[in-house]
């Protein structure tokens, strides 16, 4: 690395800083070197090699980070990071370090006496930062509270290469912490892949599909938990799916979410021929899981598609949309039988409704039939408008989640198969 002297980087403004790139990475206790501590590597970065004993640095340069964020305990190699960037300059705090790293009792006030040295040589704002080991769950949490208090705004990439093994894991769990509740963008993740040496070259390896993976695992969860299939968008976007495709995900949640359902698998329909293919990046090792929560869409009729969606917001506790598209599963399956047109919902679902109820009261269908209808249907009004029950039975039923789901699922079977 050279060590000659650059002007830092001018102070930034509000709208700047908004953008600032920071860069941060571990400092282990490496002493295969007695000079430099970490073995000297040729790394290959993707605009050519660079020999270093320290990772962390060449990769700023490559980066050009605006912030330089460096992490390491009481006993990681302080004294040989400080020597290698600022030479023989301020000797009697680099003795002090030497000291300290030989019995792990480095301290955060003696890492502040060289960090503005080490912010001029660099050419840009360093954090030198103490953390503990990371031996159980509250070190843990000291380690991710620690990153979080040193990037609050802009992106971040993560060098995971050096510090104990188990810091590339805290490490990736951060960026992921960072993404989620601060809102930062996680540019990306690195790792100096030293045990990969081979003929003297040292492969740089991108982590950034790991990250997708965990991305994809994220929306799933989602999904699992809201039924809201556009969460997949973006991701799809960034694995090569054209916009204009993906964005049929997200217009047929907003139809499904509205109870606009034959706009919603209109959308879907056109948007499935994308799955027929192999997606690329981590997209493709979640496509099948896409397609089967998609399947319902294959349905031939309306009423099919709405059973299933039923059944499927049961499952997952939403009572509301459960006992809203059981219901118009209902009266779009009665349309049919009765030859209206179920998308009509100005006149034909209306009449078919009210035949329905003219046959019910005179006991045209069996009792098993018209007592289920009369539940689902009072308890369709009870969930979609807030009504109070005028019965203690029903309001029993709003009380308890277990009962309720009995009772709508029996509903269902009853009345939709």
């Amino acid at each position: 690395m050279n060590q000659q002297e650059v002007n830092p980087r001018p102070a930034m403004g509000a709208a700047a800083a908004a953008s600032i790139h920071t860069l941060i990475t571990f400092l282990g206790k490496g002493r295969d070197n007695p000079s430099t501590g970490y073995r000297q590597a040729t790394y290959e970065f993707p605009d050519g090699r660079r020999t270093t004993a320290f990772f962390g640095l060449s990769l700023m340069e490559y980066l050009q980070p605006d912030r330089l964020v460096i992490l390491g305990t009481s006993g990681s190699q302080w004294d040989l990071l400080v020597e290698h960037v600022i030479g023989g300059e301020e000797e009697a705090a680099r003795r002090e370090l030497v000291e300290a790293v030989l019995h792990a009792s480095v301290t955060q006030e003696l890492l502040e006496r060289v960090t503005s040295l080490m912010t001029k040589t660099l050419g840009r704002p360093v954090t030198l930062r103490l953390i503990p080991y990371g031996k159980d769950l509250e070190e843990q949490k000291a380690i991710l509270a620690t990153i979080a208090a040193v990037v609050d705004k802009g992106a971040v990439s993560f060098d995971l290469t050096h510090g104990f093994r188990h810091l590339g894991m805290v490490g990736f769990l951060s960026a992921f912490m960072l993404e989620r509740i601060r809102r930062l963008e996680v540019r990306s993740l690195w790792y100096g892949a030293l045990d990969m040496t081979s003929n003297g070259l040292t492969p740089v390896l991108r982590l950034d599909g790991l990250r997708a993976i965990r991305r994809w695992i994220e929306a799933l969860d989602g999904f699992e938990a809201t039924g809201d299939y556009g969460v997949f968008s973006e991701l799809l976007v960034s694995d090569g799916v054209p916009v204009e495709t993906a964005r049929r995900l997200q217009a047929a949640a907003f139809h499904e979410r509205t109870f606009n359902l034959p706009a919603a698998v209109r959308k879907l329909r056109k948007f499935l021929p994308v799955l027929s293919q192999p997606l690329k990046g981590a997209s493709g090792l979640f496509q099948e899981q896409l397609r089967k929560r998609l399947a319902w869409v294959e349905e031939q009729r309306l009423d099919e598609c709405q059973r299933r969606l039923a059944y499927q917001y049961l499952r997952r506790g939403d009572f509301v949309r459960a006992a809203i598209f059981g219901w118009e599963a209902l009266v779009t399956r009665e349309c049919f039988e009765r030859g209206l047109n179920p998308e009509d919902f100005r006149d034909a679902r209306r009449e078919a409704i009210e035949q329905l109820e003219a046959e019910i009261q005179e006991e045209v269908h069996p009792e098993w039939k018209r007592r289920a209808y009369w539940k689902l249907k009072r308890l369709r009004n009870n969930l979609a408008h807030g009504w109070t029950p005028l019965n203690g039975s029903q309001q029993r039923l709003l009380e308890d989640p277990a009962l309720l789901t009995m009772e709508l699922e029996a509903c269902f079977k009853r009345l939709l198969g």
